[in-house]
């Protein structure tokens, strides 16, 4: 059994060896073979566009944490109670809502409007446009995209005439692929244990990524401000309304009373003093609803800046000095080992299936 088993092992290191030997004989084969995958290589790396990522981080600070603080004690010293309703008060939007806005198709319209000048640009145009029209692709996208053209052009499909300006609820086919195509340069993820939030851009231009990453950050901001501060700014108009009503009715309810006191100083008349005294309720309620409507816009106001985020930039953007994408040394070297695999798989595969042949 021992003398079988040590035979087996030495066939198997005898037909190891045979295949190194096989290959090594064929070493030219496979040189060829990694030459091809070097020219392949090369046309591939230097087919790709250089592309450049903008990285901007930031930590939102919750409403929880400042409810019991902060503005609410402010309040409490004033005189102003903001604990009432405070049970059924709304956190606001979500933090891992935040990449289902900025994907959102009025987040992208809004994007697609700010300004961008990169450095091979001749002039400042919308990031729509830079799109559009600047962004390149490899060669064979170009080919993949030629037989959706050719059947766009046999079903003899009217062409959409682009509107003046962008409707984010009725976008035409060329704007929903120029959209795409944006939405796939950015890109926001939210750590759920630290709450920071990344966001990011790639553009082939390190000036528009920086400005894109900028604006996308900016905008961010102002959504998340709007949908913090929406029902709290319009409680906020709404008591300012009836504080000016309320004050407005005070001032002339005192101006009544004065007049009448005035006029009739020197009476003695039971009538002048009852109308005296009701003017003067009337004075006395419109203030009383007038200083409790400026305590509720006192305390509205509050809200507001109480319900209003603040957002921390912990990395702001930067124009990025390299570019993101991967080398043409790697993308080479990675084509030479393929090609060279692939000249060393033929010749076992070959070798293999000549065994069986010869042997069958």
């Amino acid at each position: 059994m021992e003398e079988t088993q040590s035979s087996g092992t030495t066939a198997e290191e005898i037909d190891l060896l045979d295949l190194m030997k096989k290959i090594w004989a064929r070493r030219i084969f496979v040189l060829k073979a990694a030459g091809i995958g070097a020219i392949a290589g090369l046309i591939i790396a230097f087919s790709i566009p250089k592309e450049y990522t903008t990285t901007v981080k930031m930590a939102p600070e919750g409403i929880n944490a400042t409810k019991g603080g902060g503005m609410a004690d402010l309040a409490a010293l004033a005189g102003f109670d903001l604990s009432s309703g405070s049970g059924n008060n709304v956190e606001g939007i979500n933090l891992m809502l935040y990449p289902d806005v900025v994907n959102s198709t009025p987040f992208m319209v809004d994007l697609s409007q700010i300004p961008v000048q990169g450095k091979k640009m001749p002039a400042t145009m919308s990031l729509y446009d830079y799109v559009d029209t600047q962004l390149s692709s490899p060669w064979w996208k170009y080919l993949l995209a030629v037989p959706g053209k050719i059947i766009g052009w046999i079903s003899f499909a009217e062409k959409e005439e682009e509107a003046n300006g962008i409707n984010p609820y009725a976008l035409t086919q060329q704007q929903s692929e120029v959209l795409k195509k944006q939405n796939e340069r950015i890109n926001i993820s939210v750590d759920k244990k630290t709450g920071v939030i990344t966001a990011s851009a790639t553009m082939q231009d390190p000036l528009v990524t920086a400005a894109v990453a900028d604006s996308m950050v900016n905008k961010l901001q102002e959504y998340i401000l709007t949908y913090r501060t929406e029902k709290a700014v319009r409680d906020l108009a709404f008591t300012r309304n009836l504080f000016d009503e309320a004050k407005q009715k005070y001032y002339d309810a005192q101006r009544k009373y004065a007049i009448a006191a005035d006029a009739n100083k020197h009476i003695a008349k039971q009538t002048a003093q009852v109308e005296l005294d009701r003017l003067q309720n009337e004075q006395q309620l419109a203030f009383g609803v007038y200083n409790q409507l400026a305590q509720q816009l006192e305390t509205a106001k509050i809200k507001v800046q109480e319900q209003t985020p603040c957002v921390t930039i912990i990395e702001p953007a930067t124009v990025p000095v390299k570019k993101s994408n991967t080398s043409k040394v790697i993308i080479l070297i990675a084509f030479v080992f393929l090609g060279a695999c692939a000249g060393i798989g033929k010749i076992l595969v070959k070798d293999l299936f000549l065994k069986k042949t010869t042997q069958a």
